[in-house]
């Protein structure tokens, strides 16, 4: 009975140090950059798009990241992707939350403000390899007075085999100089399917830009 009692009492140690041994080891590999990010609530279709200036007002601010830990946890090849918004030395980085992607991923809702320029990344983390492994523009506000370009996403399974795939939305607008010299609005819309691949979301030669433009729609502020 005694012995039985011992290895019951050693059984519970090993569990017990196993635990909290693999919980502190899983702890001590993640990048410290994924403890910014609070779990947000994932639904079947997921859309990013930012506010106009009337609804931005009214949002609250976000709780900031470092940009010393930001911009150096990432790849410096993601970041020169939008240097147009990412400036390290002023612009203010937020983390908005992190939500399950499929078994192996989650995703990150990270935004950057700099002066009026605003800008939403998905960052992609792998779970088993303890590593970001992509990042991907969702939505996008940024121009000066010549043109500007909007962006919005959809996140959602497009084709139905199960896995997430992400509809870029994207609203170009710029100023058309006329013959009698008047100036005309003029927009171009277009959108991007982009597809799950190996921890990368890479763009889908065969979608139809035109048929997505339809099908997934995000607020123009030129109407």
């Amino acid at each position: 009975m005694k012995q039985t009692l011992l290895g019951f009492s050693a059984l519970l140690l090993f569990v017990f140090y196993s635990c909290n041994g693999g919980g502190a080891e899983r702890a001590s590999t993640e990048p410290k950059l994924l403890s910014s990010f609070s779990p947000m609530a994932v639904t079947d279709t997921m859309h990013f798009e930012l506010p106009d200036s009337e609804e931005e007002a009214a949002q609250p601010t976000f709780d900031t990241i470092p940009n010393a830990l930001f911009f150096a946890s990432l790849d410096t090849a993601w970041l020169r992707e939008i240097e147009h918004v990412a400036d390290s030395a002023e612009a203010t980085v937020g983390g908005l939350g992190r939500f399950v992607l499929n078994d192996n991923f989650d995703a990150c809702l990270v935004e950057i403000r700099w002066f009026w320029y605003r800008h939403q990344s998905l960052l992609l983390y792998d779970k088993q390899r303890h590593a970001f492994t992509d990042r991907v523009t969702v939505a996008e506000w940024y121009g000066g007075d010549g043109g500007q370009v909007l962006t919005g996403s959809w996140l959602l399974d497009v084709d139905g085999d199960g896995q997430k795939n992400l509809v870029r939305r994207e609203i170009e607008h710029w100023l058309l100089m006329q013959e009698d010299g008047e100036a005309r609005d003029s927009t171009a819309e277009a959108a991007t399917l982009l597809l799950l691949d190996n921890g990368q979301f890479v763009a889908s030669p065969t979608a139809n830009s035109a048929d997505l433009v339809k099908r997934f729609p995000i607020k123009s502020r030129w109407e």
